[in-house]
């Protein structure tokens, strides 16, 4: 009978999850997602244009994980982006749609989910090498 009268007087009821255990997956720790690119190591981004993506249905995202690096401007949610990071003298080129951004203090921290299987494995094998060649130039300047 309280919570009929309390709502006939427009009062907030107090919201809470009919049944806890079957709550969906929370995007608490995004960061099992994302492989982190590090902060070190050289990355290009560009937008891509919008006009060709105002007349062409969107793809679904395909890839199974994405990257997240740090950039200067806002990118908004939604936007492809074309990611290059030059690698043992060759380019490495992806493509992906900006899903995630988190404002910090000296820029944007960018979630980028890949459009294909193929740039979400080959991702994750470029970015294991730049956290091993940021991690053997600390090293190295440390023993020196």
């Amino acid at each position: 009978m309280r919570s009929n009268d309390s709502q006939k007087q427009g009062r907030a009821q107090p919201f809470s999850m009919p049944n806890a255990s079957t709550s969906p997956t929370r995007f608490d720790n995004y960061n099992n997602d994302f492989i982190s690119h590090p902060a070190q190591f050289p990355l290009r981004y560009r937008r891509r244009s919008l006009m060709p993506t105002l007349f062409r249905k969107a793809e679904p995202l395909a890839g199974d994980i994405g990257l997240r690096f740090h950039a200067d401007k806002y990118l908004p949610a939604g936007s492809m982006v074309d990611v290059e990071i030059p690698l043992r003298g060759r380019v490495q080129r992806f493509t992906g749609t900006v899903v995630l951004v988190c404002e910090c203090q000296d820029g944007f921290e960018i979630g980028l989910w890949f459009g294909s299987m193929g740039d979400a494995e080959r991702a994750r094998i470029v970015e294991r090498i730049c956290h091993t060649e940021c991690y053997l130039k600390g090293a190295q300047s440390r023993l020196s």
